[in-house]
């Protein structure tokens, strides 16, 4: 029920007119109501989830004749029993009453819904030791805050401020961030996840000292009349003010730095000191307040200490410029990739400027005698070996004698790691090592060089890769610049991000500058920067975003090269139809140039396949295998072309069809199935039996074994096979800390994606690359649909085969065809893992799956037929949009500025989430037409980045803003040393008692959805699978570096009692320095932010675990390039172990044992990072490998050389 409050003060806000109505509320022991408060407007809305409490709100505060008011101010007044009376808000009486319009039906949902989670949290508390008191917010008044840096004198720790203001404001500690407030209108957020420690300090100049491992977030605030904000603190805003923005404009300013000094060292200096309120002697309030903060939930760790407070000589700045200079000089002649990371050190915060001043001479010494990557890689070594300056570091560990000893030791390591490894080993023609930079809105974050695919200039210029750097833009913790209706990012995007784009970055002196971006990195938000040279005519292009696409082309990843003659080239003409192109995107390919395709791809593919998408000259798209063509032979068409000019010989080739991929549901599939008459059964059997599947993953060494290697977890290193290694050797892997949680982190990343993002495997279903039949045997709603299970061919006949292609959000994006099989001897019999189209009928198939072409795309076939549609609706059909043209040849400024407008506006996710909320709230789901519309906007957005037409917002629909509960998010999850992985309590406290309401962390509410996605999303309890899945293991408190590798050791020694293996030792500890080193770097090089690594479980297992659901976009990429550099590194190091160049070694056993013995010892822990572990499970991988691989007695009796 709604009750309708009428005389509300315009000028009061919807937080207050709920703080002052929650008392009257209380004592009528109602809480499932929710306030509604328009903005500017003098009415509001009270919705109550039970009728009679509804009633009984109005018995006592409903509108009455005789206007008897009361005031909770008025404490002497008696409140009434029966009584109705007016309250007094603001100074004026509010007047309450039944609305005469109905209560949203989904906002009901939502006080439902929770409404029966506070039921079962007071059910399931059995002790009073979960209560915790509800302590924040804490305010404290405030007078100067200061940036700088921790420094030592001797052996004393003090804050060296760098730059001071001083201004009257409040600090407030919430739940998320502590917000510091000034009267200048200038606001900072501490954000407490990236809060290393705030010291705090009490006496008569009490004060706050965060460290950060990042820099804050700034503000200004747009409304800068003070009167205003006075009224505004009183939660009103003053009649007839007249608001410098316009009404729902933004509030506040987003900015990189708070001015032009500051913006110098605000992304290095991360300590910021707010000096409090002067206190009088005897008065212990503020005491007790800083005390109060030990007790409160959340915070980041409190240390209580007294802090001096020293000016240096010489600023941070000055340092800095003083560095560039030095690295800079022709004189200095430090090499570029040395300097790079000598910079680093100085731009990360981990050593002052002074201090590298005084280091370069010894590393111009090892850079004389030392080859410059070892160089680098000493340097580099510093990273992990420097803790983070600050009350829980001592100050030996930043002397310049102690630096300089661990560059010494660095660098005869580095020596002793290169020497330990084969030439033949080291090289590979088809990666290249990369510089990055990470541009944040107050920081430049230099990384790497990291392992990338090669491409095509690069190969081109195989001796200036350091001439090429990869940036990319994102916010201080490494996601995206978010976008909120409260907050302009006008002076990031416009000013910070712009003067980046524009002026280039000077890195040691070197000037780099914009060159482009391709299709997915501009998703990513990510471009390449580097001095201009000729890569191919772009005059022709007239469109910034397809210019900037085109270039990106030609750093598109290859990891394939293989160089053929133009003359080779046959152009023929596209299949075109009523304004369809049916074959656009795809071209053919002659047996005999496949097979030297065939002969540049990786050996360890036992599949030859038929077809893969290519770049060649200006070229891309999807070429397959065409028997009848004779000799070496390339058919190309027009619409592969995408530009002219380049004469570069290679046919480059980024990924081909061995297999065909798991079809996976997905919430968008679900739904458009439900809608058009599948029945809710399918889903929930097909999402039951993967659910049985997990729980039983760690039942037996052979479950887990084959769960693992159908993920390809480990298997370079052996990891499916050990499982059951184990088991031969009566030795259970759940007894092992660490191999448990490897099993159990990789469930849950699979138990989450199949909770939080509907992620249902299908096993009667495919996912392949889609081509053009070329024989036209197929007619129209036919297609060809083969693919290799087990190594065998399979090909697909079947009526009403479901075809679709992802995104599909429209419900003509679902369709039905034939499967066919051709006449023996048909060219189509040679094609696997591929779905084959038809090139007749009036419209092409692909064009109607969700706009799909033949360059590349995957499509999705399913034939169970317990998945059965009652109807079909016709495919969408927008139309192609032709890309922006400016008339005029495209400067570098125009791809710059569509770069920015990509950026800022990038609507696709905001977009994709409506859609499937109003698809679960409108009774005809992903047919309502409010559906169709946001589809039509979504095509419009994912095209955005091709032909620089951003969506037209204005079309969006209506909506309210509850959402279904399978949009929730999921527990936190920890990862811990000892207990391994453990879900933490949601956070479900009640909205009203939100504390943080005024900052950035947005609270959606959600209502229990009826539909088939809401029904899958509660079928699954998370929390109790994962507790049964723990339960499996033996030991389910065992910690993390608990091992069954000492038994392993001590079976290997008995086995092998006469294998000599000590002379191998110091190598095998080179070995595994080399392993944990490049282990670090991939931890770090794929985290989301670069001073914050992943887990080494999650760069082992090649997944980022979502810490609260499933991953996000940005995490599922880190996770595919992680797994692919993990796999590499961790077979390098087995053949390390095992070969000597190409051919085995001559002492396999006796190296891996030695590895084994080396893994077993003691080594000191990173001081910025986790001990790490797995080497030992690889070394012991190898060293069972190779007990078995030697002749003898494998099982039973000892071996002998």
């Amino acid at each position: 029920m709604d009750i309708h409050v009428r005389h509300v003060p315009p000028q009061s806000t919807e937080n207050s007119l709920k703080s002052f109505l929650k008392p009257f509320l209380s004592k009528l022991s109602i809480r499932s109501v929710h306030c509604t408060k328009p903005k500017d407007k003098n009415f509001a809305f009270l919705t109550f989830l039970h009728l009679s409490e509804a009633e009984t709100f109005l018995q006592h505060y409903g509108q009455t004749k005789n206007q008897t008011q009361y005031s909770a101010n008025n404490q002497h007044q008696r409140h009434p029993s029966v009584t109705s009376v007016n309250l007094r808000f603001l100074g004026q009486s509010i007047y309450c009453q039944k609305s005469n319009n109905e209560a949203n039906p989904y906002l009901l949902r939502v006080l439902a819904k929770e409404e029966k989670d506070r039921q079962t949290k007071i059910t399931t508390l059995t002790t009073i030791d979960h209560y915790t008191p509800q302590i924040l917010p804490v305010l404290f008044d405030c007078i100067s805050v200061s940036c700088g840096v921790w420094s030592y004198a001797k052996s004393n720790l003090y804050f060296e401020p760098q730059l001071s203001w001083t201004s009257r404001g409040t600090l407030k500690f919430g739940e998320h961030s502590t917000i510091l407030t000034l009267e200048t209108g200038v606001r900072v957020d501490f954000l407490h996840f990236a809060t290393l420690s705030i010291a705090a300090e009490e006496g008569s100049s009490p004060s706050f000292i965060f460290s950060m491992r990042e820099a804050p977030r700034f503000f200004q605030k747009i409304v800068a009349d003070p009167l205003a904000d006075m009224f505004a603190q009183l939660g009103i805003r003053r009649p007839g003010t007249q608001l410098p923005n316009p009404p729902g404009g933004p509030e506040r300013r987003r900015l990189p730095c708070l001015n032009e000094q500051h913006k110098r060292i605000a992304g290095s200096c991360f300590v910021y000191r707010v000096a409090l309120q002067p206190v009088p002697y005897g008065h212990e309030e503020v005491a007790e307040r800083m005390q109060s903060l030990r007790v409160a939930h959340g915070l980041p760790r409190m240390i209580h200490r007294r802090t001096d407070v020293f000016r240096s000589r010489q600023t941070f700045d000055e340092g800095v410029q003083m560095l560039q200079g030095v690295l800079s000089s022709n004189t200095t002649s430090i090499p570029f990739p040395v300097a790079f990371q000598i910079l680093k050190l100085a731009l990360d915060g981990y050593l002052p400027p002074i201090t590298i001043l005084k280091m370069i001479p010894t590393i111009q010494d090892m850079a004389r005698r030392t080859p410059i990557p070892l160089c680098v890689k000493s340097i580099r070594k510093l990273f992990n070996q420097l803790s983070y300056a600050g009350p829980d570091s001592e100050a030996t560990e930043f002397g310049l004698d102690d630096l300089l000893q661990y560059l010494k030791e660095n660098e005869e390591q580095c020596k002793r790691e290169d020497n330990a490894v084969d030439k033949d080993l080291k090289g590979s023609k088809n990666i290249a090592i990369i510089h990055r930079v990470k541009i944040t809105p107050s920081a430049m974050r230099l990384c790497g060089p990291e392992v990338e695919s090669n491409n095509r200039v690069l190969r081109k210029y195989p001796n200036h890769h350091e001439y090429f750097i990869r940036v990319q833009f994102s916010d201080e913790d490494g996601q995206p610049v978010r976008f909120s209706s409260r907050v302009s990012n006008q002076k990031i995007f416009h000013g910070r991000f712009k003067d980046v784009l524009r002026n280039g970055i000077v890195i040691a002196g070197r000037e780099y500058s914009f060159l482009g971006c391709s299709h997915s990195s501009l998703r990513a938000q990510s471009c390449w920067f580097m001095a201009p040279f000729q890569l191919g005519n772009f005059t022709a292009i007239q469109s910034p975003a397809k210019c900037a696409a085109r270039i990106g082309q030609v750093f598109s990843d290859t990891r394939t090269a293989v160089a053929i003659d133009p003359a080779l080239v046959r152009l023929e003409t596209d299949v075109e139809r009523n304004g369809r192109v049916f074959s656009d995107g795809v071209g053919t390919m002659s047996v005999a140039m496949m097979e030297r395709i065939w002969d540049a791809l990786p050996k360890a593919k036992p599949v030859k396949p038929c077809l893969f998408p290519l770049t060649f000259l200006g070229a891309k798209g999807m070429i397959s295998l065409d028997t009848r063509l004779q000799g070496d032979c390339l058919v190309l068409r027009p619409s592969m072309i995408k530009f002219d000019g380049t004469t570069w010989p290679d046919i480059e080739i980024c990924e081909a069809a061995y297999r065909p991929l798991t079809m996976y549901l997905n919430r968008q599939f679900i739904k458009i199935l439900e809608d058009l008459g599948v029945e809710d059964k399918f889903f929930l059997d097909l999402q039951a039996q993967e659910v049985e599947r997990l729980r039983s993953i760690n039942e037996s060494p052979l479950n887990a074994s084959t769960f693992l290697k159908r993920q390809s977890i480990g298997t370079s290193l052996y990891l499916p096979w050990f499982i059951n290694e184990l088991a031969y050797l009566d030795l259970d892997f759940r007894r092992d800390g660490f191999l448990r949680d490897v099993l159990e982190m990789a469930l849950l990343v699979e138990l989450r994606l199949l909770k939080h993002k509907t992620r249902i495997p299908v096993e009667k279903g495919w996912h392949l690359h889609g081509i053009m039949d070329e024989t036209g045997f197929l007619e129209e709603g036919q297609v060809y649909c083969s693919a290799l299970v087990d190594g065998v061919p399979m090909a697909l006949t079947k009526k009403n085969l479901l075809i679709s292609r992802a995104p599909a959000l429209h419900p003509g994006d679902i369709q039905l065809a034939d499967a066919v099989i051709p006449p023996p001897g048909s060219p189509l019999s040679e094609l696997t893992n591929c779905i084959c189209f038809s090139s007749k009928g009036r419209r092409d198939l692909p064009s109607q799956l969700s706009g799909g072409d033949l360059d590349g795309d995957r499509y999705y076939v399913m034939w169970d037929d317990n998945c059965q549609l009652k109807r079909t609706y016709l495919a969408a059909d927008y139309g192609r949009q032709a890309p922006i043209d400016i008339h005029r040849a495209v400067t570098t400024e125009d791809m710059t500025d569509f770069f920015i407008q990509f950026m800022e506006t990038d609507q696709l996710g905001r977009i994709a989430v409506l859609h499937r909320v109003m698809a679960d709230q409108e009774p005809a789901g992903t047919l309502h037409m409010d559906c169709i519309t946001l589809a039509e906007m979504h095509s419009t957005a994912v095209d955005f980045s091709k032909t620089g037409i951003p969506v037209d917002m204005s079309r969006l629909p209506r909506y309210n803003k509850w959402r279904p509960d399978f949009e929730a998010p999921g527990p936190h999850v920890k990862i811990e040393k000892q207990g391994g992985l453990s879900l933490e309590e949601v956070d479900d406290k009640d909205p009203d008692d939100q504390v943080d309401q005024d900052d950035d962390f947005s609270t959606y509410r959600y209502y229990e959805s009826e539909k088939i996605l809401g029904r899958l999303y509660r079928a699954i309890d998370e929390r109790e699978i994962f507790e049964h899945i723990k339960h499996r293991s033996l030991n389910p408190d065992i910690g993390s570096e608990s091992t069954v590798i000492d038994s392993v050791w001590d079976h290997v020694q008995s086995k092998c009692k006469l294998f000599q293996y000590s002379h191998h030792l110091e190598w095998a500890r080179d070995i595994r320095a080399m392993y944990e080193e490049t282990m670090l770097d991939i931890m770090i090089n794929h985290s989301e932010h670069t001073l914050h690594a992943v887990s080494e479980l999650e760069a082992f297992i090649g997944n980022i675990l979502g810490r609260t659901g499933a991953q996000s976009k940005n995490q599922r990429e880190l996770s595919t390039t992680m797994k692919e550099r993990f796999d590499e590194h961790s077979a390098f190091i087995v053949n390390c172990i095992v070969k000597d160049g190409s051919d085995r070694s001559e002492e396999p056993l006796e190296r891996s044992m030695a590895c084994l013995a080396v893994s077993l010892e003691k080594k000191d822990v990173y001081k910025r990072h986790e001990n790490l572990l797995s080497f030992k499970y690889l070394a012991a991988a190898v060293c069972l490998k190779e007990i078995e691989r030697e002749p003898g007695l494998w099982m039973g009796g000892d071996i002998y050389p």
